[in-house]
C-alpha cells in the first residue's frame, strides 16, 4: 500500500494559488495538520534489531565482568567474545539472540578491529589477574587487575579498563554509529509503500530511536533503562537550565524530538522532520559531553583509588571517541584531538598513567567550552 501525501500538497497549492491570485503581496503556505502523542506510540514500531544488540551488548559485558572478582577468576576466551560479536556459534545464553542479526554486521569498520584486537589482549589480562586472584596485578606496561575496595577491574598495560572499551565501543560504534547514520540521512528512505503498515522511513526511525534504549513512555517512566538512555537520564536535571540547554530537562527535550520526527514521518512533514532529526543528535552530544565531564570529575575524586580512578577515565575516553561517529558532529576532529591529547603520553598513546591532574582540569574546560556546558553543574 503507498501512503498519500498528495492531497496535503494539493490543498497548500490551491490555498496559495487563491491568496495569490487576489493579492499578489500575500503568500500562505498550508502545513500538514496532525496530532503529536504524548509518548512513542506508533503501531508496529521496528524495534527488534536495536533491542536485541543492546541485550547482546549486555551478554558481553557480563562475560567480561566474570574477571571482576577477589577470587579465582576464568581466564576470558577471545574466540568467544569474537563470536558473540559476529553472532556466531550459539554464544548468548538467551537463544533469541542467536538468531538476531550481529553487532559486528552494524558496527563501523574503525570499531570492529580495534574491539576484536582488545579481545584478544583481554585473554593474557585475565591470566596475569589469576595469579593471584586477591591482589592488583596491573602496573604501567603490564596488564591484569585493579583493586580498591569491592571494586575489581580488568585492565590493558595502559590502565584502560577492557569491560569499558567493549561497551562504549559498541554503544559508540554501533547504536550511535548507526542512529546518526538513519537519522542524517533519513530523507533517503522511502516514505510512501507500506509494509505491513509501516514505510522504510518509519521502521528506519524506529531502528535509531530504539537504540537510544529507553521505553516509549520515557521520561514518564525511566523503568529498564539501557546504556545511551541511562546516560541520558544521569545528567538530565544537571542540563535542564544549563547554558544554552534551556529550562526543560534534557530527558523532555530529546524525547519530545524522537516523537515529533516519527509522527512528522508518518504526516509527510519533511520540514518538522529534519529538525527533530537536528534536535536528537543535537542532545545525544550534549549526553556525550555531560557524561563526560561528569566520569573525568569522578576521576578526579578517586586519584588515590586505582580501580576507580581507572574505571572513570576509561568512561571518559570511550566518551570522546564516540564524537567521531556522527559524520554531521558539531565537534570537530581537531577538538577531538586535542580532547584525546589529555590522555595521551608522549608516544601519542592513550595511556592513563601518564594522565595527570592538570590534565583532567583543562580537558574538563575543554569540553565545557564546546558545549557552552557549566561543569561545576555536573
Amino acid at each position: 500500500m503507498k501512503k498519500n501525501f498528495a492531497k496535503v500538497a494539493l490543498l497548500a497549492l490551491t490555498a496559495s494559488a487563491v491568496l495569490v491570485a487576489c493579492k499578489k503581496e500575500e503568500v500562505e503556505i498550508t502545513q500538514p495538520s496532525y496530532t503529536i502523542p504524548t509518548t512513542y506510540d506508533y503501531a508496529n514500531p521496528d524495534s527488534t534489531t536495536s533491542k536485541q544488540h543492546i541485550a547482546m551488548l549486555g551478554e558481553i559485558t557480563t562475560y567480561i565482568k566474570t574477571t571482576h572478582s577477589n577470587t579465582t577468576a576464568p581466564v576470558l576466551d577471545a574466540q568467544k567474545l569474537k563470536d558473540m560479536f559476529a553472532n556466531l556459534n550459539a554464544q548468548f545464553t538467551n537463544p533469541t539472540l542467536n538468531l538476531g542479526v550481529s553487532l559486528k554486521s552494524k558496527a563501523a569498520l574503525a570499531l570492529q578491529a580495534d574491539l576484536e584486537a582488545n579481545f584478544d589482549a583481554s585473554v593474557e589480562a585475565s591470566q596475569n589477574a589469576g595469579v593471584n586472584p586477591t591482589a592488583t596485578t596491573a602496573y604501567q606496561g603490564h596488564s591484569g587487575k585493579m583493586i580498591n575496595g569491592t571494586r575489581y577491574i580488568l585492565v590493558d598495560e595502559n590502565g584502560i579498563e577492557f569491560k569499558e572499551f567493549a561497551e562504549k565501543g559498541i554503544m559508540a560504534g554501533v547504536f550511535y554509529y548507526q542512529a546518526a547514520a538513519i537519522l542524517n540521512n533519513i530523507n533517503s528512505y522511502d516514505n510512501t509503500i507500506e509494509t505491513n503498515g509501516t514505510t522504510a522511513q518509519e521502521r528506519a526511525w524506529d531502528q535509531a530511536f530504539f537504540y537510544f534504549g529507553v521505553p516509549v513512555n520515557f521520561p514518564q517512566s525511566t523503568a529498564g533503562l539501557k546504556n545511551w538512555g541511562s546516560y541520558c537520564n544521569a545528567v538530565s536535571n544537571a542540563l535542564a537550565g544549563n547554558s544554552s540547554n534551556g529550562s526543560s530537562s534534557l530527558n523532555a527535550q530529546i524525547m519530545k524530538a524522537w516523537i515529533t520526527g516519527r509522527a512528522a514521518i508518518s504526516n509527510g512533514d519533511n520540514a518538522r522532520r529534519n529538525i527533530a532529526a537536528s534536535d536528537v543528535l543535537k542532545n545525544w552530544e550534549k549526553v556525550i559531553a555531560a557524561r563526560f565531564i561528569t566520569y573525568t570529575k569522578g576521576a578526579l575524586s578517586n586519584v588515590a583509588e586505582p580501580a576507580t580512578y581507572h574505571h572513570n577515565l576509561s568512561e571518559a575516553v570511550g566518551f570522546i571517541r564516540a564524537f567521531q561517529y556522527n559524520d554531521n558532529k558539531s565537534v570537530s576532529d581537531a577538538d577531538i584531538a586535542i580532547l584525546m591529547s589529555y590522555f595521551e603520553d608522549g608516544n601519542g598513546t592513550v595511556n592513563l598513567y601518564s594522565v595527570t591532574t592538570s590534565d583532567l582540569n583543562n580537558v574538563i574546560n575543554k569540553m565545557a567550552t564546546l558545549f557552552g556546558l557549566d561543569a561545576s553543574k555536573l
